[in-house]
């Protein structure tokens, strides 16, 4: 029962180990050419951290914001943010799945504030590789 119950627990910590180790460290490249740098996460909990490159091609073109999110399994969450600015303001929320060792697939709604003061809501999907 012992020997049972010892490899039991050496599955699932070696699952929950290894749940952040497919984005950390990593930097992923989005179809459009966004970056998504990974700079820590904690395998105990899933929860991950770093800073989002917007693409070259947005509204606010290569633009740094703050991300945090979590990974259980193939899934993945994570926000966004740039809010210390006055242009170029916007939070995103991100849901997707891991669909390899390298590929990611995440669809997107971001808030931001045009020009004109109005609040403007959109949504997308992504794919990210990673590079």
């Amino acid at each position: 029962m012992y020997r049972v119950l010892t490899a039991l627990f050496l599955l699932v910590a070696t699952t929950v180990a290894s749940s952040a180790q497919g984005l950390l460290p990593a930097i992923w490249q989005s179809q459009r050419g966004a970056i998504l740098k990974v700079l820590w996460a904690d395998a105990a909990t899933g929860n991950f951290g770093g800073v989002f490159i917007s693409a070259p091609g947005g509204p606010c073109p290569g633009v740094p914001n703050n991300v945090t999110g979590r990974k259980w399994g193939p899934r993945v969450n994570f926000v966004t943010t740039r809010t210390w600015t006055l242009d170029c303001r916007v939070t995103a929320r991100w849901s997707g799945r891991l669909t390899g060792p390298t590929t990611m697939v995440a669809r997107w709604t971001a808030v931001f504030v045009d020009a004109n003061g109005r609040r403007v809501v959109r949504s997308g999907s992504e794919f990210f590789r990673r590079i």
